[in-house]
């Protein structure tokens, strides 16, 4: 059996049927191992790049591996942005490049360069991966594959790197006589959540007055949303999620309080700001959530957090009142084997007082009565209420468009929302929004902005090729507007690099998506609203420039307030700018304020 076949036949039995990348010399015979399997087919972007976001997103949707193959050389320097994108969010993918020869490779020798386009890529990718080899000789493939992806598994997920040589991949292997990886070798079991900290998990709840749970993208990856939506109908307790874990739980379930963060929703804010006990599941409480005065979060709750990894739960910089190292599904099995504690406390006020916080996650209704440009929260208000219960809705990482795509898009039950939150990368939304339809077969919403769209834009090609149901809304802003809100706040307005006059000038996205042969709308203002049902319903791909305002603001979102001595500190996530009126404010304030 042919080497590459062998690696096909592999990924199919793992349930992969779409591998992605760009072919090369040193890739040709994997892809066409891929493009001859009955059940497999190879997708080809147009960059690296997004091929390894392809295949990031791919892992999401499916809960599965994703796969991308990249050639030698440039085309595995290519696709390290993606291997990032997947580190940071513990996302499962395999990446396999393509290598010169065996003999052709400098194997440790002090010299740069051997063969053609050669370049010893396993030191380069060995931080952002949990396993990365060049596979040495042609009867280990086996054993390096399984142990590759029984890392990419395991215990906290990541991306692993396989390194294949040419020659190798058209050698003849006996499949019966290839060496296994057994497991064994490297398993560290966790044991399972303590009897004792169950225990003390529920005294905590017993206790609580203003009891909340944060649940983050870990849930996902541990399968344990049936067990997460059993817990929280059986303790009807609030909830927050992270960006990650936005689509766990539907926006309408009316305990889900929203999105914290220090560009989050200023309801969930001021719940996670004033509780006494807060249960985070799966997320490492990033800076993104907790903000930068570490002190001030949550600071007069006790902080329960279950991370299955060790490393997270010793080097936060928050206290941790009762760290639980746990697969998330076998701490909330735990949880539900348990009976419901008798709360010491009537927890009627405390939810009251969240569904009033829910209440500030609403817009307000005069920026509907913008003329000019469209209001960009109006515009997500507007197409989360029209999105189907299937869609997939991809965030691409850009500034601006992601702070208010996470504010104010409404999950509905069964939806999922996808964007590399810990990377967070400019241009990823197109080939997300690829990865994410092989992996789904549904329609695909990708917002993006418009000095994004240019980093990938070369994607809409490979869109256009296979004719996805891919909705691209891209917002002219004439420039990148978060970088001019920066420049406007700390450098007196000197635009440099952020707009026409300071260097930088973008292309009409509608021209370049009609030059692919794609059929494009315009949304100029709030009377073209009705138009995203139309863009929804056009068959096949489209694009819908949305022109918003150059200057339109991240509403709410880290405040700054001046000292008596002059200087500016940042505000505590209760208190984002705009600041409410201190009579408001105070009267959400259930614990002393900061400032």
């Amino acid at each position: 059996m042919k080497l590459t076949d062998y690696i096909a036949e592999f990924f199919s039995n793992k349930g992969v049927k779409h591998v992605f990348g760009l072919t090369g010399g040193a890739v040709v015979h994997l892809f066409d191992s891929v493009a001859r399997h009955p059940n497999m087919e190879a997708i080809f972007n147009h960059h690296e790049q997004a091929g390894a976001f392809a295949a990031e997103a791919y892992a999401k949707v499916t809960n599965n591996i994703g796969v991308a193959f990249t050639t030698t050389g440039p085309g595995a320097t290519n696709a390290i942005t993606g291997l990032a994108a997947a580190w940071l969010d513990s996302v499962p993918c395999v990446y396999i490049s393509g290598q010169a020869r065996i003999s052709h490779t400098t194997q440790g020798k002090p010299i740069r360069q051997l063969g053609t386009q050669q370049l010893d890529i396993i030191p380069v990718v060995k931080s952002l991966t949990k396993y990365a080899v060049m596979v040495e000789e042609p009867s280990s493939i086996r054993y390096h594959l399984e142990k590759a992806v029984y890392l990419a598994k395991s215990g906290r997920p990541g991306p692993v790197w396989i390194d294949l040589p040419l020659d190798f991949q058209w050698a003849e292997v006996d499949p019966e006589k290839l060496n296994s990886f057994d497991p064994l070798e490297i398993t560290c079991l966790l044991s399972d959540v303590s009897e004792t900290e169950i225990s003390k998990c529920l005294d905590m709840f017993k206790n609580a007055k203003r009891p909340l749970i944060l649940v983050g993208y870990g849930v996902r990856l541990a399968r344990a949303e049936k067990e997460l939506k059993e817990f929280v109908n059986k303790f009807k307790i609030p909830v927050l999620t992270s960006w990650g874990g936005a689509d766990l739980l539907s926006s309408e379930y009316q305990l889900n309080i929203g999105r914290p963060g220090i560009a989050g929703q200023r309801g969930a804010n001021l719940a996670i700001q004033n509780c006494d006990l807060l249960l985070s599941i799966g997320s490492h409480l990033c800076i993104q959530i907790t903000g930068t005065i570490y002190d001030a979060f949550a600071r007069e709750a006790k902080k329960i957090v279950v991370d299955i990894d060790e490393g997270e739960l010793d080097n936060r910089q928050i206290k941790i009142d009762l760290p639980i190292r746990s697969d998330v599904k076998k701490f909330l099995s735990a949880m539900l084997d348990q009976p419901l504690p008798n709360f010491e406390h009537d927890l009627d006020p405390w939810k009251k007082m969240c569904l009033k916080y829910k209440n500030h996650n609403m817009i307000p209704k005069k920026w509907y009565q913008q003329e000019q440009s469209v209001n960009q929260y109006v515009f997500i208000d507007q197409l989360s209420e029209m999105a189907k219960p299937e869609d997939v809705i991809v965030v691409d990482g850009g500034g601006t468009n992601v702070y208010i795509s996470f504010q104010t898009f409404r999950i509905k039950e069964g939806q999922r929302m996808i964007l590399s939150t810990g990377l967070c990368s400019m241009g990823s939304g197109l080939p997300e929004s690829i990865g994410a339809y092989f992996a789904s077969k549904e329609r695909v919403i990708c917002l993006c902005g418009d000095g994004s769209f240019q980093l990938n834009v070369q994607e809409l090609q490979t869109i256009k090729h296979h004719q996805l149901p891919i909705k691209i809304f891209v917002f002219n802003n004439d420039g990148y507007n978060s970088i001019r809100q920066t420049q406007r706040g700390f450098l007196a307005s000197n635009f440099i690099g952020s707009e026409n006059k300071g260097g930088m000038s973008l292309p009409s996205s509608s021209e370049i998506a009609e030059a692919y042969s794609l059929k494009t709308f315009k949304i100029s203002d709030h009377s073209e609203l009705y138009k995203i049902k139309e863009v929804l319903e056009t068959h096949g791909p489209v694009l819908c420039e949305v022109f918003v305002s150059r200057d339109q603001e991240i509403n709410p979102t880290q405040g700054f307030k001046e000292m008596p001595d002059g200087s500016f500190k940042s505000t505590p996530l209760e208190d984002m700018a705009p600041f409410l009126d201190r009579e408001e404010f105070l009267s959400n304030m259930i614990i002393k304020p900061w400032y």
